[in-house]
């Protein structure tokens, strides 16, 4: 469903403790309704409607382009036969600027969306009906979808007749699209690093006329950076916009360079606004442009804080060797190290770098598929694999093929189990390179200290950067193996091959299975028994599959085939299971009440301090500072003594809400703990990784209402 898209962001910058959010009870915020400039239609003749919008002060929607946040309107039409609808006609935008790294583009207080209706020469009707399904993003501290069916009959006569109001509402409207100024020279190009916006005649270089406030707005994102400086300078008679690349400047500046000129013009004493619409050419020459004036860095070049975020990264990887999701897998690779340890250092070496390929292509295809699924809109974050439910069941199932082959149970080579698991088994390159890719996509859910805010800032950044720190994580991730491979004189302390191997490989099988109860676990919370129960149908037809594949003859080889494909058929199903059926267990204290951002605010109405957890069933990080301090008795009288309310935002299967709660506070994934103190003020961030003490002292703070 459409609707899906519009749930992107709850941007909270700071708002007020005592705010009573217009949307918290459910009403809509957007007066719209639909408008004709006809009171009558009359066949073979093309008129206007629109969609009106009223919005409440300070809030906003979005213009086709709406910048670097939120989505602009969409509909689905309803007509009849012989009842055609065009595009919207966009008004020209005006800027919505929300940090200093943040502009969005839209329209404030109210606005008419024109669109025209054609009727074809021969329809029969005495009216038409039309039945909008609109959805919109509108927006103030925070932003909420929308979503409303309107309708609009017109009848339909011999001559048109005009609908006064809805005439000049419309008319209004389509005076304010931006249209080509045939006088205006336009070119466009890359200079020195910035995008540049080359222009000749029209107003912009008649003397008579006084001009400031020169804007550009972009047709397609990605072309300029919409929160950069643009700055007006002169080359002779011509003027230049100096701007910021955006993301895919050097792409679009191939195809899509049009937008929207806007600048004012003092008419009489009086400065109007006035918009035209520009499709510049690639630039034919290269003008003299002052690049230190721009206050904009060169295309490519980083912010300072950049390099801090790449340590972070680094060393977040490293601790996720850590996690006890992450450990069994990379035991395997430990142990085929010492294998050829003693006997061939150099294909050591090898498996080292092919583990880091393997890492590093995880990593950074994770965080490429991230950014590509934001670019469409949705509000993904890091883990987001493990938000599937299917996704869940195939590695339960991989990870219990690679213990049952731990154990002895097969052997790989055979036609039966060419599985993934195979893949992280396989000796030489192949082995290493498929241990490195399952390491990363077990490991990637579990944001630990330091990789949390180096994910969040980086998500902020352009595509490369995001990379980037996406492969520094993979880099602390691989690092300590690719030491350990590189140095003989460290190889020389593990022990030689012997009889201790065959124990210490059936004993990974263990942490193994202790790693499908957890994922089964998971499973169970998105979705219900019955993906329990279909992973466990895999599983042991999996099981007869490994069995049966041991017995000679085609009978056996059928059997062997026969169960492979009920465990892959079963494990496939649990795709089809609604997620209406998620039982949403993981909260594991009732204490904590569900999260809203509603209930958060009329906690805080009660002058409380509210604690939320945001968390989920595969975050092994989350179930840790569970056991060892939320649920705690100590912590939980803290709780009480210190009148804190507790919330939990259950982050296990995909929410789009929850999901704009993360990135607004600056992180990736989870877990992510917000305090909010009783005396106002934005919440505060508490460490991945709590403590008692830490916490205990956090919650004494919050209580105070003089904050």
């Amino acid at each position: 469903m459409r609707f899906v898209l519009f749930a992107l962001i709850l941007l909270g910058l700071n708002a007020p403790a005592d705010a009573q959010p217009a949307w918290a009870s459910g009403e809509p915020i957007v007066e719209a309704r639909l408008v004709s400039e006809l009171s009558q239609a009359e066949p073979g003749r093309t008129f206007h409607i629109g969609l009106h919008q009223v919005m409440p002060e300070g809030w906003h929607t979005y213009w086709r382009n709406p910048g670097d946040n939120g989505l602009p309107v969409e509909i689905d039409w309803t007509a009849p036969a012989g009842v055609s609808i065009g595009g919207i006609v966009w008004p020209a935008p005006i800027e919505l600027p929300l940090t200093d790294e943040i502009m969005d583009y839209g329209y404030k207080g109210e606005v008419t969306l024109p669109m025209p209706v054609t009727i074809d020469p021969g329809f029969a009707g005495d009216s038409v009906t039309l039945i909008a399904d609109a959805t919109w993003l509108v927006c103030e501290d925070i932003c909420i979808p929308e979503e409303r069916t309107l309708e609009l009959t017109v009848p339909v006569g011999e001559a048109a007749e005009r609908d006064e109001a809805g005439y000049w509402t419309i008319r209004a409207a389509l005076d304010a699209e931006p249209m080509l100024a045939d006088d205006l020279d336009a070119q466009m190009g890359l200079t020195s690093g910035h995008v540049v916006l080359d222009l000749g005649g029209g107003d912009l270089v008649r003397d008579a006329v006084e001009w400031r406030n020169l804007r550009f707005f972009p047709y397609e994102a990605g072309l300029i950076r919409h929160a950069g400086p643009q700055e007006v300078q002169r080359d002779g008679e011509r003027v230049l916009l100096v701007m910021e690349p955006g993301y895919a400047a050097d792409d679009k500046l191939q195809s899509a360079r049009g937008g929207v000129l806007s600048y004012d013009v003092n008419v009489g004493g009086r400065w109007q606004r006035h918009a035209v619409a520009v499709s510049p050419e690639p630039a034919s020459r290269t003008p003299a442009v002052a690049v230190a004036n721009t206050g904009g860095a060169d295309a490519g070049s980083l912010p300072p804080s950049l390099p801090w975020l790449f340590v972070l990264a680094f060393g977040g990887g490293l601790i996720l060797n850590l996690m006890p999701c992450v450990f069994p897998i990379l035991s395997i690779k430990v142990l085929k190290f010492v294998q050829v340890a003693h006997s061939d250092a150099g294909q050591v070496r090898q498996q080292g770098l092919f583990f880091l390929a393997g890492v590093l292509a995880s990593f950074v295809g994770l965080a490429a598929l991230l950014v590509g699924l934001r670019e469409f809109g949705l509000p993904v974050g890091w883990g987001f694999q493990l938000q599937v439910p299917v996704v869940v069941a195939v590695l339960a199932l991989l990870l219990f093929a690679i213990g049952l082959n731990l154990l002895g149970a097969f052997e790989f080579g055979t036609r039966l189990m060419g599985l993934g698991s195979g893949l992280t088994e396989k000796p030489g390159w192949r082995g290493a390179f498929f241990t490195g890719v399952l390491a990363v996509v077990v490991a990637a859910p579990c944001v630990g200290p330091l990789a949390a805010g180096a994910l969040g800032l980086a998500l902020t950044q352009p595509t490369p950067v995001v990379l980037a720190v996406a492969a520094a994580l993979g880099l602390g991730l691989a690092a300590p193996f690719v030491l350990f491979s590189f140095f003989p004189a460290m190889l020389r302390v593990l022990p030689r091959p012997g009889e201790w191997m065959v124990v210490f490989r059936q004993a990974l099988a263990f942490p193994m299975f202790a790693s499908v109860i957890w994922l089964l676990w998971v499973l169970s919370i998105q979705s219900g028994p019955t993906g329990v129960l279909l992973a466990g149908i895999a599983m042991v037809a999996l099981g007869l599959a490994v069995w049966a594949n041991r017995g000679n003859g085609a009978v056996w080889k059928s059997v062997a085939f026969v169960a492979l494909a009920v465990s892959v058929a079963s494990t496939v199903w649990v795709a089809r299971i609604p997620e209406a059926a998620a039982q949403q267990t993981a909260s594991g204290s009732e204490r904590f009440e569900p999260w809203s951002q509603a209930r958060v605010e009329e906690l805080r109405a009660e002058g409380r301090a509210v604690f939320v957890d945001v968390t989920a069933a595969w975050c092994v990080t989350c179930q840790v500072n569970k056991l060892r301090v939320l649920h705690t008795e100590d912590i939980q009288a803290a709780f009480d003594r210190f009148d804190v309310a507790q919330l939990r935002a259950d982050w296990t299967n995909r929410d789009e809400t929850i999901a704009a709660l993360i990135a607004e506070h600056g992180q990736a994934g989870v877990p992510l703990y917000l305090l909010y103190p009783a005396g106002g003020g934005p919440a505060q961030v508490l460490p991945t990784v709590l403590t008692k003490s830490d916490l205990e002292q956090a919650l004494d703070r919050a209580s105070r209402r003089n904050g």
